[in-house]
């Protein structure tokens, strides 16, 4: 009796404990689990990337983007030490602003800006550049550059292509006779257009070999439009849009490449961007305004998919399913919101707001203190160039 009741309690004893093991280790796992989820909801909501496991400030604030990597936080410092550690781009770094310059016909300015994705630590500085001038009041242009996301120095790439092509295309406007420049048809602004792409990329291939970098390391995108009295001009490489309003209709001026291959381009760095140089001359179009974009003002300024129109049925009803068709037209919506409010802050004679306004819509995403999503979701650097006619109550 004495024995039964030993074995009894001796394996009593053992499943008590046994129990209590498993039970402790439930519990840890649960802690475990609960916080795999927490961070999975902050990565939903975009808080925190588990990826790379760093913390991202949102992307709303105007303030710089401080990022903490989980993997060389100091263990023994504060919040507020490791924050000192995290690597913050000077401005002129992320935001290229061009001032507003003015015609007797027409004023225009332009902006590039910082992506979200290229805010992460170590931070990149943006990789869109843009120019534009004005030339004897009777020729406008506008030039945009996108930086591969693959080139170390595409930063530079596109500051150099556009300054450069800035000064080539100014020089010619000024040149140029008036009868020379009308007889101007697409073939011979074609052979003009790749002259000056080609002396553009001699400045790339200069700049390389000077600093022994790799050519490709500054591959960029290019885009040119010109606005003449006969007409916009346009010559691009790669990918960005443009286009124009005119008679309160939008048009687009230029293809990009390959617009049905998602994040496939050219670049002016590589030897065979003449195959896929372009260009168009659109006659007799006199517009009320007209603007260049990179690739990162696609998605809620242009658009770009949905259903084949049908005069241009044919490959793509019997892909359909597969086929992603691209409209190129810009999206009346946006742009007449931005007009509309760049043309009331100078009714307003409010014109120096008008900088930080358009910065506040492409950059952050905010139209008039309300959010805007499909800006704010975006990833890619963002430039835009827009000329704006002088209407006759506000000159």
């Amino acid at each position: 009796m004495a024995l039964g009741t030993a074995v009894f309690l001796f394996f009593f004893g053992m499943a008590f404990w046994l129990l209590l093991f498993l039970f402790g280790f439930v519990g840890l796992w649960t802690q475990w689990g609960s916080v795999s989820i927490m961070k999975a909801n902050l990565a939903k909501r975009g808080i925190i990337n588990i990826d790379e496991e760093s913390f991202i400030m949102d992307n709303t604030s105007t303030e710089k983007t401080p990022v903490i990597n989980e993997t060389s936080v100091d263990k023994g410092k504060s919040l507020d030490e490791n924050i000192d550690d995290v690597v913050i781009l000077p401005r002129e770094k992320t935001h290229h602003l061009s001032k507003i310059i003015k015609s007797k016909i027409y004023f225009g300015f332009g902006l590039s800006v910082q992506g979200k994705s290229h805010k992460k630590n170590p931070p990149i500085p943006c990789q869109d550049y843009h120019s534009l001038g004005t030339v004897n009041d009777k020729y406008h242009y506008a030039i945009v550059s996108d930086g591969a996301g693959s080139g170390e120095n595409s930063h530079i790439g596109s500051k150099i292509a556009c300054e450069g092509l800035s000064k080539l295309i100014k020089k010619y406007l000024e040149k140029v006779s008036e009868e020379e420049f009308q007889k101007l048809d697409n073939p011979k602004w074609y052979k003009v257009a790749l002259r000056l792409f080609e002396k553009t990329r001699e400045e790339l291939i200069g700049y390389a070999q000077k600093n022994e970098m790799d050519l490709n390391s500054l591959k960029c995108t290019l885009i040119l439009i010109v606005q003449t009295p006969r007409g916009i001009f346009t010559a691009n490489v790669g990918d960005g849009r443009a286009g124009y309003l005119s008679k309160r209709k939008y048009s687009s001026v230029i293809v990009p490449f390959q617009t049905y291959v998602v994040g496939s381009t050219i670049f002016l760095t590589k030897e065979n961007w003449n195959q896929f140089f372009m260009t168009s001359l659109h006659e007799n179009i006199h517009p009320d305004a007209f603007f260049a974009i990179s690739d990162g003002c696609d998605d809620f300024s242009f658009l770009l998919k949905g259903e084949v129109p049908a005069h241009e049925k044919g490959v793509y009803d019997k892909v359909y399913s597969e086929a992603r068709y691209d409209h190129n037209q810009p999206f009346a919506g946006f742009y007449d919101a931005l007009i509309g409010q760049i043309y009331e802050l100078k009714e307003k004679k409010e014109e120096e707001a008008i900088l930080p306004t358009v910065e506040k819509i492409i950059d952050l995403g905010i139209f008039k203190e309300k959010p805007i999503a499909g800006i704010q979701k975006e990833e890619d650097d963002k430039t835009m160039v827009i000329f704006l006619n002088n209407p006759k109550k506000l000159k």
